[in-house]
């Protein structure tokens, strides 16, 4: 029989090893707990990216055009604010109230019009290796930038860097790739939570089953046993590293005070009706316990898979409808609560909030861009889309950038999704220009956008 270290050098490359071998057999994925925090000041401590996967529609939504023909504006209002001169539509009067908290940018552009594709952008800051339907996540793939915050500034103590949840999202059965580590590797992936916060039996199943001290000392003893029979690879520095990332991924897994703020049902009934009894305001409010645990970035994923009965944002057929009736009112509820909850609470000083989809949506209803389109919907429009972000030192209540009169080119300030992030990196205390190795041993840095100091300081 062969000797298994033997076995494991000469089929395993050193990379790969360290991707996949030490918190594998922990059955997580987790960030690198281990990393120096940088000597920068960060401006703010933490960041909730809360996609809504599909491409919701800007001129329904965020910047309407009452001025512009039947076939562009729509059926939908916009309504006063909270902010003299800032109209959105009728159907979100709970975040209008908000509007003093966040600013709202109507001159986001990129050319990706396929939804792997543009998800990719938008959740790695970078730009995709195709532009395909069929484009599921490799290990050479850029990393998340939950990825790039636990590589360049990880959270200190036993909390994650980075969280994800409720569900992975996707375009059929194809993955969005841009969800994990990319070519950085397992151990500094998004710590990933999947299932209903709203389900009473809801649990994480990680960290529930670390519980079981038996179970766990078991898996430890099975690591040191692997790690033992790693024969030459066990001198090599970064595998003495990884011991270390093991010991902290240990201390995760049995922090009661981390175990805690996974605990969403020690939240008051009355706050959990506040942000809404269902998935995504459920979500919302995980993600605010998160914060308040130290993790630096959570990403709340509102879809799942598109092409599929699901809440997805992707409105090719009925886009008034669903709208209307399934979409803006859980919205309205969960983020106008989550957006005063911060503030009541004192943390949105110090919690970045970016409410945004891959793309928007056709300036003219039944407009075809290759995706499939019915006359009461609108196909993917990628070219001029509104997000809306909030916290941090910059105040709220501001619109940055214009659209053209039918939103569908910028009019002014263009701003592509490698600015957002190389914006957001560097208000976490990230240097964008860090560079990293990639899985071709080539150094790139994180972000090539550049940093916009009008959207987070």
């Amino acid at each position: 029989m062969p000797n298994i270290s033997h076995t494991l050098a000469a089929t395993m490359s050193r990379r790969r090893w360290l991707q996949l071998g030490g918190l594998g057999a922990l059955g997580l994925s987790l960030p690198h707990l281990l990393a120096a925090e940088r000597s920068r000041p960060a401006p703010v401590r933490s960041c909730v990216l809360f996609l809504l996967h599909g491409g919701p529609s800007q001129l329904d939504i965020w910047d309407m055009k009452p001025a512009a023909p039947a076939e562009v504006r729509g059926e939908f209002h916009p309504a006063a604010t909270s902010v003299p001169g800032m109209r959105i539509t009728e159907l979100l009067p709970r975040v209008a109230r908000q509007a003093h908290r966040f600013s709202i940018v109507r001159s986001m552009t990129h050319s990706a019009i396929n939804h792997n594709a543009a998800t990719y952008l938008v959740t790695t800051g970078n730009a995709p290796p195709r532009e395909q339907i069929a484009f599921t996540p490799t290990e050479n793939d850029f990393p998340h930038l939950g990825a790039q915050v636990a590589f360049g500034r990880p959270a200190r103590g036993t909390a994650p860097t980075a969280v994800s949840l409720p569900d992975p999202v996707s375009d059929g059965p194809y993955t969005c790739p841009g969800q994990n580590g990319g070519f950085l590797g397992a151990s500094y992936a998004p710590f990933s939570i999947y299932g209903d916060p709203n389900d009473d039996e809801f649990i994480v199943h990680g960290l529930h089953q670390a519980a079981d001290n038996r179970r766990l000392a078991d898996r430890r003893a099975l690591l040191q046993t692997v790690n033992g029979g790693l024969g030459r690879l066990a001198a090599d520095r970064r595998v003495d590293e990884l011991g270390r990332y093991q010991q902290q991924a240990f201390s995760l897994l049995t922090s009661q005070e981390t175990r805690r703020a996974f605990e969403i049902n020690a939240e008051p009934d009355r706050v959990r009706e506040w942000y809404g009894r269902h998935k995504y305001g459920q979500s919302l409010l995980l993600a605010r316990r998160l914060v308040e645990a130290g993790v630096r970035l959570v990403t709340v994923y509102w879809g799942g898979r598109v092409n599929n009965p699901s809440p997805h944002w992707d409105t090719h057929a009925n886009n008034n409808r669903r709208l209307r009736d399934e979409l803006l009112p859980p919205f309205d509820q969960c983020f106008a609560a989550f957006l005063e909850d911060l503030a009541q609470r004192g943390l949105l000083d110090s919690t970045l909030v970016v409410c945004m989809g891959e793309f928007g949506r056709t300036p003219r209803f039944g407009q075809f861009t290759g995706n499939g389109v019915s006359e009461n919907g609108r196909d993917h429009w990628s070219q001029c889309y509104s997000l809306v972000i909030a916290g941090g030192p910059q105040p709220g209540g501001r619109i940055i950038g214009r659209s053209d009169r039918f939103a569908a080119y910028p009019a002014d300030d263009p701003i592509t999704p490698q600015d957002l992030a190389a914006s957001l990196l560097h208000a976490l205390g990230v240097d964008p220009a860090m560079e990293v190795r990639d899985n071709f041993t080539r150094n790139v840095p994180l972000s090539t956008g550049q940093v916009k100091p009008e959207l987070f300081g």
